[in-house]
């Protein structure tokens, strides 16, 4: 069974509506014999991957896949955003939440999510944090530093957090930042992609993996980051890590039922 824990719904010329990008996902998820998925909206109104709302709505009657949350501190009413994500919650409509400094302009540790931090506690559902750097972009990673999760994992220990990327390019920093901190867990998603590869360096993420699983007795889970990048890319990347059976069935599915509560 593989879960992939960070999926968006694909952007192509060829699909024409936010209903032909839900089946393109699903066909690709079917090709790759990917049993479950879980969905990242943007946290923007209008958005060619779609927002919650529009995403809740495509999936409410797939069974086997789950939506993240996802907040925008920068311009949502924040008390009526609070009140919002705890009815999906209350009515598990979303599985954790979603947030993304370097794509936003404000740092994971901001106070201002304090209340969102507390939310994922109460339902006991992780905290999904973007980092590293964008396409073509380094100076956004400003914002996403580890250091800053630390400061999350510290203030909240009983908040389940999930790093993606990796921080790429800086794998290693990150894990040497993270590593000993028991509610940091971290998804793959992008690690494969061409670009990342390049720059980071195929070896030093893969090493980068292993040391966080065999050495440190982390948590990954599979997540391809689906939409923009390659599903099979990132299937692959697990399968050629040198880690036991057992450690490859808790990152592609085992780690994400235990994490999200699937």
């Amino acid at each position: 069974m593989i879960i992939d824990s960070h999926l968006h719904l694909p952007v192509r010329d060829y699909l024409l509506s936010l209903e032909t990008q839900r089946q393109g996902l699903l066909s690709e998820l079917e090709n790759h014999k990917i049993s479950r998925g879980i969905v990242i909206p943007d946290n923007i109104d209008y958005s060619p991957i779609g927002n919650l709302k529009q995403c809740i709505q495509l999936f409410n009657n797939i069974p086997n896949i789950y939506i993240l949350g996802t907040v925008n501190i920068l311009e949502d009413n924040l008390e009526d955003n609070i009140s919002e994500l705890r009815e999906y919650f209350l009515f598990n409509k979303i599985v954790g939440l979603k947030i993304f400094p370097g794509h936003d302009d404000h740092y994971p540790n901001d106070e201002r999510l304090e209340p969102f931090f507390k939310l994922c506690i109460e339902y006991d559902k992780p905290l999904v944090i973007h980092t590293g750097e964008n396409s073509g972009d380094k100076e956004c990673s400003k914002y996403n530093d580890p250091k800053y999760i630390v400061d999350i994992a510290r203030s909240f220990p009983s908040l389940k957090i999930i790093i993606s990327h990796l921080f790429w390019p800086k794998v290693e920093y990150c894990v040497e930042v993270t590593k000993d901190f028991t509610n940091i867990s971290y998804d793959t998603s992008a690690l494969a992609d061409k670009e990342v590869v390049f720059k980071t360096g195929r070896e030093k993420i893969k090493y980068s993996l292993e040391m966080l699983i065999k050495k440190y007795n982390k948590k990954i889970l599979y997540g391809s980051d689906y939409g923009m990048c390659n599903l099979q890319d990132h299937i692959s990347l697990i399968n050629n890590l040198d880690i036991s059976d057992k450690q490859r069935e808790e990152i592609f599915y085992k780690n994400s039922v235990l994490l999200f509560g699937l």
